[in-house]
């Protein structure tokens, strides 16, 4: 186990302990001892290293100096991990395993993204590409998430851990900023999604509607200061409100797919199971269907790790983290592939799918099973599900970045990594993610492929 000074052996808000022992386990006689020496409530540091850490603003300062033990709403065993890991508990514990089920679920966005980002699957692939790709994508990335979810801090802790002691430093700042970039960018898609989708809704409703991309630019704009505004002002509700959306998620994707199978025109069997396409002229079908099986990894590559990011938030997070990541996995694979055979059998036209005018071939197949009209309404539930996912995943985000920045990872750490005295969230960190996610929408504005390229992505990392 590393020490704080391992360097950037980091553990994030993301970390929980990696032995994932069942609640009544109560673990060896000194963590017992050391868990019982802890307040039940809070973590352990004494007064003095508490007001040391309120001078160096890397903790919260409260009007009594109690407070901490009590506001943080650990468990003992929360406390003694904290502990065993020499970090201070800084955030508020309101997550319990339902409500972070919910989040993570919201924060992968299964259908409400992965539907949108098929594109590359069937261009490479053809339906049957695609549906195999998705499937066997599905199976293998099981053991990854089983592997992730027994030992899932961030990367660059693990990097420090097992690089050679002369490498550590190196590989772990490679690690730790690679890791960052990749959450900001799937950051920065989800955002830029909901304004595609609103430009969607006007085409679908003007065809006369040019899709400027200032306008893109501006509505993503409008995402991210709304998921801003979720994440700073509604902190305290955020784990309150998960499981109630989580069922119009489950809701709006029945309502999505069973107009399609009731009255949608339908592809063959042997189109979906044996059609294979290289539509994207590659030398042999076989590198198509590899290259296509993008389409397959983005709907696996959601982000279920967001549970991890947040673990300094959920209670017992040593227990419940582990099978949160489990259970969305099992969740998302019951909801992406039957969405994505639903896609597939009813494009009965494949050029005429590919060449919709809004891109998205997932919207081609609700023209033959509703109106223009309901498929508004369709798409009005998706963006505003999006706008929740956002919400929940710039949370996850920021924490990350907040993490990297309390074991001094990234330029001005300090003012990164200060936590905010009244809503005790790093709100630091949610400004400077919200502005690179901005910065990031500009280059829609001089960009005339962008939109393409992003229907053909790689979704949330």
């Amino acid at each position: 186990m590393s020490s704080p000074d391992t360097p950037l052996a980091r553990q994030s808000p993301g970390y929980y302990h990696e032995t994932n022992r069942s609640p009544g386990d109560q673990g060896s006689a000194e963590e017992q001892s050391t868990a019982a020496a802890l307040p039940a409530t809070g973590f352990d540091p004494t007064k003095e290293q508490y007001r040391m850490a309120v001078d160096a603003g890397t903790a919260a300062p409260f009007d009594d100096p109690d407070e901490p033990w009590t506001t943080t709403k650990s468990t003992a065993k929360d406390a003694a991990d904290m502990k065993r890991m020499g970090k201070q508990q800084q955030l508020v514990r309101r997550f319990q395993f339902l409500s972070t089920v919910s989040f993570v679920a919201l924060a992968t966005a299964a259908w409400e993204i992965g539907l949108f980002v098929l594109t590359p699957g069937l261009v490479d692939g053809g339906r049957a590409g695609l549906v195999w790709n998705v499937l066997w994508n599905i199976v293998g990335f099981g053991p990854i998430y089983l592997s992730m979810a027994e030992v899932r801090p961030n990367g660059d802790h693990w990097v420090s851990e097992f690089a050679p002691e002369s490498c550590q430093r190196i590989l772990s700042y490679i690690s730790g900023w690679t890791s960052t970039i990749a959450w900001q960018a799937g950051n920065a898609q989800g955002l830029f999604l909901v304004g595609s989708l609103v430009q969607t809704m006007i085409l679908l409703n003007d065809d006369s509607y040019g899709f400027p991309s200032w306008q893109g630019t501006l509505l993503a704009f409008m995402a991210v200061a709304m998921a801003y505004t979720g994440v700073v002002y509604g902190a305290k509700v955020l784990p309150y409100w998960q499981n109630a959306v989580f069922i119009v998620h489950v809701g709006a994707y029945l309502g999505y797919i069973i107009p399609i199978w009731v009255n949608s025109p339908r592809a063959s069997h042997k189109q979906v199971w044996t059609g294979f396409e290289n539509q994207g002229g590659w030398s042999s079908m076989g590198l198509s269907v590899l290259v296509g099986q993008v389409a397959g990894i983005s709907t696996q590559c959601g982000g279920i790790d967001t549970a991890a990011h947040m673990s300094e938030e959920i209670k017992d997070a040593a227990y419940s983290v582990p099978r949160v990541m489990i259970a969305v996995y099992v969740i998302n694979a019951c909801i992406i592939f039957p969405g994505v055979l639903t896609v597939v059998y009813h494009i009965d036209d494949m050029n005429a799918a590919l060449n919709d005018p809004t891109t998205y071939p997932a919207i081609y197949v609700l023209r033959g099973a509703m109106s223009v009209g309901w498929i508004t309404v369709i798409l009005v539930l998706i963006a505003l599900l999006n706008v929740a996912s956002n919400i929940v995943y710039l949370a996850a985000v920021t924490r990350d970045l907040f993490a990297f920045a309390r074991d001094r990872g990234l330029p001005f750490s300090p003012w990164i990594s200060k936590i905010d005295a009244k809503r005790h969230i790093p709100v630091n960190a949610c400004i400077l993610s919200s502005v690179f996610a901005c910065l990031l929408a500009l280059i829609y504005i001089g960009s005339t492929v962008i939109r393409i390229p992003f229907n053909k992505s790689n979704t949330r990392s």
